[in-house]
């Protein structure tokens, strides 16, 4: 399945399939502290995604990486009509948030381009880069 068309119990299915250790439904249900119908429902798409806390949660147990991690909560805020809650403080509440809504809404207007936000993340990436070093 291409991720643009995934949702978020596709990945979280697919995640813990693809871990090494064989974790089963059950074993993680336990983990996250939820019924194994529950997961099961969240896994097939028949239940909203669970919230940050589980994600957290998951995401540890399963050593997933921070692009991951980031995915679990694009795709539990997608399915939910929501902001990704770990960015919704920072996008609601704090000055970079409105620069941040500023420049999207200004993106879908058509004043700001694809090439100028990969020009945009390709300097943030440059600038870590220089930082790692």
């Amino acid at each position: 399945m291409l991720e643009k068309n995934m949702r978020f119990g596709d990945f979280i299915k697919r995640k813990r399939l693809e871990d090494p250790r064989e974790i089963t439904l059950n074993d993680m249900s336990k983990k996250l502290g939820i019924s194994l119908s529950l997961l099961s429902d969240i896994e097939n798409n028949r239940r909203k995604p669970f919230d940050a806390d589980k994600i957290e949660i998951f995401a540890a147990f399963l050593e997933l990486s921070e692009e991951d991690k980031a995915k679990l909560y694009d795709f539990a805020g997608r399915d939910r009509g929501e902001i990704p809650s770990d960015i919704e403080d920072i996008m609601m509440y704090e000055e970079i948030g409105k620069m941040a809504r500023f420049a999207l809404r200004e993106s879908k207007a058509g004043n700001v381009t694809e090439d100028d936000w990969k020009k945009f993340i390709r300097e943030i990436e440059a600038k870590k880069k220089g930082d790692s070093l």
